[in-house]
C-alpha cells in the first residue's frame, strides 16, 4: 500500500527557510505533509477527513447537515476545503461522525497551544508540549477509523512541530519536548512502514531512537525500540529483531502490558531464528507478565493493549513456531475479544484475515535480508575456466 500523492504545494510554516527535519523523506518541503495546521493544506486535511468519516458513518451531506444544524452547502464547503468550521461546530461534527475528538482536534481553538506554537515557534511551554503529544495520540485513534495513508500528512506536520518545539525549548523543558519528538518520529516511521517504504521507516525510527534516549523516559525508549524491532523482523533479520525487543522490555519501569507484548515479539523473532526452546520459554514469560497487567491503568499511548490484543499476539508467536491450528484458535479468540473499533483497524484485521482466508497461514514476514529492493548482482563475475591443452 502506498500513500496517494496530492498536488505539490509549498509548506507555509512560520520558518519556511528552516532545514527539513533529519527524518523527512526526500522532497519533503514540496510534500503536502509538511503543511502546518491552519494552512490551506490543513483545511484540506480536515475536509478529506470529514468526508471519509461521514462515508464511514453512512451519512449523506444533508443528513450530517441536519445533525449539526447547518446547510448542506456548508458541509460541502467544509469537505472541499474552501471553508473551515469554528471550534464549537467542529466538535459537533466530530460527535456526529463518532470521531472521538480526533476530527475536532484538526481545528485548533484560539487558545490552543499547538496553534500558538505554530505561529510563534520560539516560545515553548509545558502546555504546548502536552498538546502536541495529545494531538499525536488523537491521530492514532483516527488512523484506526481510516487508514495510515489518510493521517500521514497530519502526522508529519505534528512530528515537525514537535521537533521544532524541542529545538526551541529551554533547558528545563528539553527532555519532555524531545520525548514528544520521539513519539512523532516513531509514529511517522510507522506510517512509512505500513506504506512499504522500509528505508524511510528505518531513517525515521533511527532518529526517534536518539530522541527517546535523550529524553531518558523508559516508555519512550520502549516504544521506539519495539517499533524498530518490528522493522527488522519484517525485513527478515530475526536475531537483530530479538535483540531490539529484548532492549525494549529490559526496563522494569515500563508498563507490564508493553513488556508482555515485547516479550511475545522477542519469542516470535527467536522462533524465526530457529531458537525454539528460548521462544517457548519467552512465551511462558509472556503469559506470566500478562497476568500482572492492570488494563485500567494502561497509558493512553497504548490504548489498544487489551486482553484480546495480547491473546492475539500469543497466536502470532505460535504462527511463527509453525503451530498453525493452535495459532488460528488463539488469533480468532483474541480478535473476538477485542473492542469493535479495534477489530476494524488494519493492525488487527491483517491477522484475522491471515488465518481465515488462507489454507496455510504463516507469519507476515519477508524473506531474509529482503529490504524492498532486488538483490545486488555479484561484484566479481566468475572467471572463465582455462581450457586444458
Amino acid at each position: 500500500m502506498v500513500c496517494a500523492r496530492a498536488p505539490v504545494r509549498r509548506r507555509t510554516s512560520p520558518d519556511a527557510s528552516a532545514a527539513d527535519p533529519p527524518w523527512a523523506p526526500s522532497g519533503w518541503a514540496d510534500w503536502p505533509g509538511g503543511d502546518l495546521p491552519g494552512s490551506e493544506a490543513g483545511l484540506n486535511s480536515f475536509g478529506r477527513t470529514l468526508r471519509l468519516l461521514r462515508h464511514r458513518a453512512g451519512l449523506s451531506q444533508p443528513e450530517l447537515a441536519g445533525k449539526v444544524f447547518v446547510s448542506q452547502a456548508t458541509i460541502s464547503r467544509f469537505e472541499a476545503g474552501t471553508r473551515a468550521p469554528g471550534p464549537a461546530l467542529a466538535l459537533l461534527l466530530d460527535q456526529a461522525v463518532a470521531a472521538a475528538g480526533a476530527l475536532a482536534s484538526l481545528v485548533p481553538a484560539d487558545d490552543d497551544r499547538a496553534a500558538f506554537l505554530a505561529r510563534r515557534p520560539g516560545l515553548v511551554d509545558s502546555a504546548a508540549i502536552l498538546e502536541l503529544e495529545s494531538g499525536l495520540y488523537r491521530l492514532r485513534r483516527l488512523e484506526d477509523a481510516s487508514s495510515s495513508a489518510d493521517v500521514m500528512p497530519m502526522v508529519a506536520a505534528r512530528a515537525e512541530m514537535a521537533l521544532r518545539a524541542a529545538k526551541d525549548a529551554p533547558y528545563a523543558l528539553r527532555a519532555p519536548a524531545i520525548g514528544v519528538a520521539a513519539i512523532g518520529a516513531t509514529y511517522l516511521g510507522w506510517c512509512h512502514f505500513v506504506a512499504g517504504r522500509y528505508e524511510a521507516a528505518e531513517l525515521t525510527l533511527d532518529h526517534a531512537v536518539s530522541y527517546a534516549f535523550e529524553s531518558r523516559e523508559p516508555d519512550r525508549i520502549e516504544r521506539v525500540m519495539s517499533f524498530r524491532g518490528v522493522l527488522e523482523l519484517v525485513w527478515g533479520n530475526p536475531a537483530a529483531a530479538a535483540s531490539m525487543f529484548g532492549a525494549a522490555r529490559h526496563d522494569t519501569r515500563v508498563h507490564p502490558a508493553f513488556r508482555a507484548y515485547d516479550t511475545a515479539q522477542q519469542a516470535r523473532a527467536l522462533a524465526h531464528a530457529g531458537e525454539a526452546r528460548e521462544a517457548d520459554r519467552l512465551l511462558l514469560e509472556t503469559d506470566r507478565l500478562g497476568e500482572t497487567v492492570d488494563y485500567s491503568d494502561v497509558p493512553v499511548s497504548g490504548y489498544w493493549y487489551t486482553p484480546g490484543w495480547l491473546a492475539l499476539r500469543r497466536g502470532v508467536v505460535m504462527l511463527a513456531q509453525g503451530r498453525t491450528a493452535q495459532a488460528r484458535r488463539e488469533i480468532e479468540q483474541g480478535y473476538a475479544a477485542m473492542p469493535a473499533e479495534h477489530r476494524r483497524a488494519y493492525w488487527a484485521r491483517q491477522w484475522i484475515e491471515t488465518v481465515t482466508t488462507t489454507h496455510a497461514p504463516c507469519d507476515l514476514v519477508l524473506p531474509p535480508h529482503h529490504r524492498g529492493r532486488p538483490a545486488a548482482p555479484s561484484a566479481r563475475p566468475a572467471r572463465p575456466r582455462r581450457p586444458r591443452t
